[in-house]
């Protein structure tokens, strides 16, 4: 009885820890579409974390800017404690005794003073321009954002397409492989019963070999492939990778590249023109911030302030006299001569807003040339993946049936080698094409796409 129940202790706890077991795994195991994918590195890609903090920063700085405008207040309190007063002297004369010099100590042992400033901006044209300077910033920060997601997008998506590249490759070598082996041990049978010849096994030993190795290649190339994407997901250590069972065909058919190849090129919808035309802004803003130098600043101040002078320490004693004084003022600050200094830094200004008035020009017709050169890309890179599939399909019959004909002993080892070579040659150009495919749409799709919602 006592086993009994101590048998069911162990197995109650061995169901325990076998659920614990299975959750840690199904926590640790992140399975992700492209989509999700995407998704996840808007939240976590370690240059989107960055151009938030970017954005907020901005944010900020304009709070900063407009702050300056509004009133200033600082306060003051001073305590003093002469422990030696200066001695100074003074005629005799004073005392009535000329002719000789009487030392004496002013003050008082201790002294005590409390004040507060107020100082208000009346006029300021740099702090006029500065606050439009401060939200275009603010605006700069924002469409950097938006063109991080948008790159940030393309390269996750070209990151998951090279892991399906990789894992459908390994496919192919594993599926060759299978196929490879078999015969090579059906003729090393035929070999020892002497109705082949031994260097047709060797051949296909050697097939052998050489697939085994392009497989462990394909295997390191798939982990560092993952590693890239898991890096720009922003995924933690400790969590295992699984891509969603899509096959690349799946993948094309989902990323619809006939769709961008007639979508019309808005240059003012292009973030990289829309970037440069906010830094225009920022130029022109800086030659109004230079011009500001020629006009006056007006501020206004009120200071109130009390001192108290004590021979004991009794400053918080309710008969004590405090001696007040206030002030109130307006200060105009009025420039007249630089001898040039400020015309100078007007004409950098100038100078520096018609060069971005140029890059204006320049860019906007690389980006029509890139289109361009996208668009023609990707038309050749969908009649390439369309080749590809036919030759892959003729060369996967020629393969099946040269080796069907090998077993039967109708072609050599040779020629099925031959057949084997262009089978996999046709299998690498069509993974080669879809994912240049894949790649170019997601570069052409980059460049149409002002904002990644």
């Amino acid at each position: 009885m006592i086993q009994s129940m101590n048998l069911k202790k162990v197995l109650v706890i061995s169901l325990i820890l076998m659920a614990f077991t299975a959750g840690m795994n199904a926590q640790d195991t992140l399975t992700l579409s492209l989509d999700e994918a995407k998704k996840m590195a808007l939240k976590n890609n370690f240059e989107l974390r960055n151009s938030l903090n970017d954005i907020e920063t901005a944010r900020y700085k304009v709070k900063e800017t407009v702050a300056t405008g509004f009133p200033q207040v600082d306060a003051t309190i001073n305590y003093m404690d002469n422990i030696g007063l200066p001695v100074q002297l003074v005629p005799g004369d004073f005392f009535g005794e000329p002719g000789k010099d009487i030392e004496v100590q002013f003050g008082t042992k201790y002294s005590s003073s409390a004040g507060a400033t107020v100082n208000q901006l009346i006029f300021s044209g740099s702090y006029i321009v500065g606050l439009q300077a401060a939200k275009a910033y603010l605006e700069q920060s924002q469409k950097n954002y938006q063109k991080s997601r948008i790159e940030v997008i393309r390269t996750v998506s070209e990151a998951y397409f090279l892991v399906l590249a990789t894992e459908e490759t390994i496919e192919v070598l594993d599926s060759t492989l299978a196929i490879t082996k078999k015969l090579a041990q059906q003729t090393e049978i035929i070999v020892a019963s002497g109705f082949q010849e031994e260097t047709d096994a060797d051949q296909l030993n050697l097939l052998v070999s050489d697939l085994e190795t392009a497989r462990n290649n394909a295997i390191d190339q798939l982990s560092i492939a993952r590693s890239l994407l898991r890096f720009h997901l922003g995924m933690k250590d400790n969590q295992r990778l699984v891509l969603l069972n899509e096959d690349i065909d799946r993948m094309i058919e989902l990323a619809a590249p006939e769709s961008f190849i007639s979508k019309p090129f808005d240059l003012n919808n292009n973030i990289d023109f829309r970037i440069l035309k906010n830094q225009q802004d920022l130029a022109l803003l800086q030659v109004k911030l230079e011009k500001s130098a020629y006009l006056p600043n007006i501020s206004a101040f009120l200071n109130y302030q009390t001192q108290a002078q004590r021979q004991n320490w009794d400053f918080f004693d309710a008969k004590g006299k405090w001696y007040s004084s206030s002030m109130l003022g307006v200060t105009m600050n009025i420039p007249l001569f630089s001898s040039g200094e400020r015309y100078a830094k007007v004409r950098q200004a100038q100078f520096q807003f018609e060069k971005t008035r140029v890059a204006e020009e320049q860019v906007g017709t690389q980006l029509k040339l890139q289109y361009e050169t996208s668009q023609s890309e990707l038309k050749n890179a969908l009649l390439t993946y369309h080749n590809t599939i036919k030759n892959r399909s003729v060369a996967e019959k020629i393969f099946l049936r040269t080796g069907i004909k090998y077993t039967e002993g109708i072609v050599s080892s040779l020629e099925y080698l031959n057949a084997h070579n262009q089978y996999l040659n046709a299998q690498s150009q069509y993974i080669n094409a879809s994912l240049n495919l894949l790649n170019k749409t997601a570069s052409l799709e980059s460049l149409l796409t002002s904002i990644y919602e």
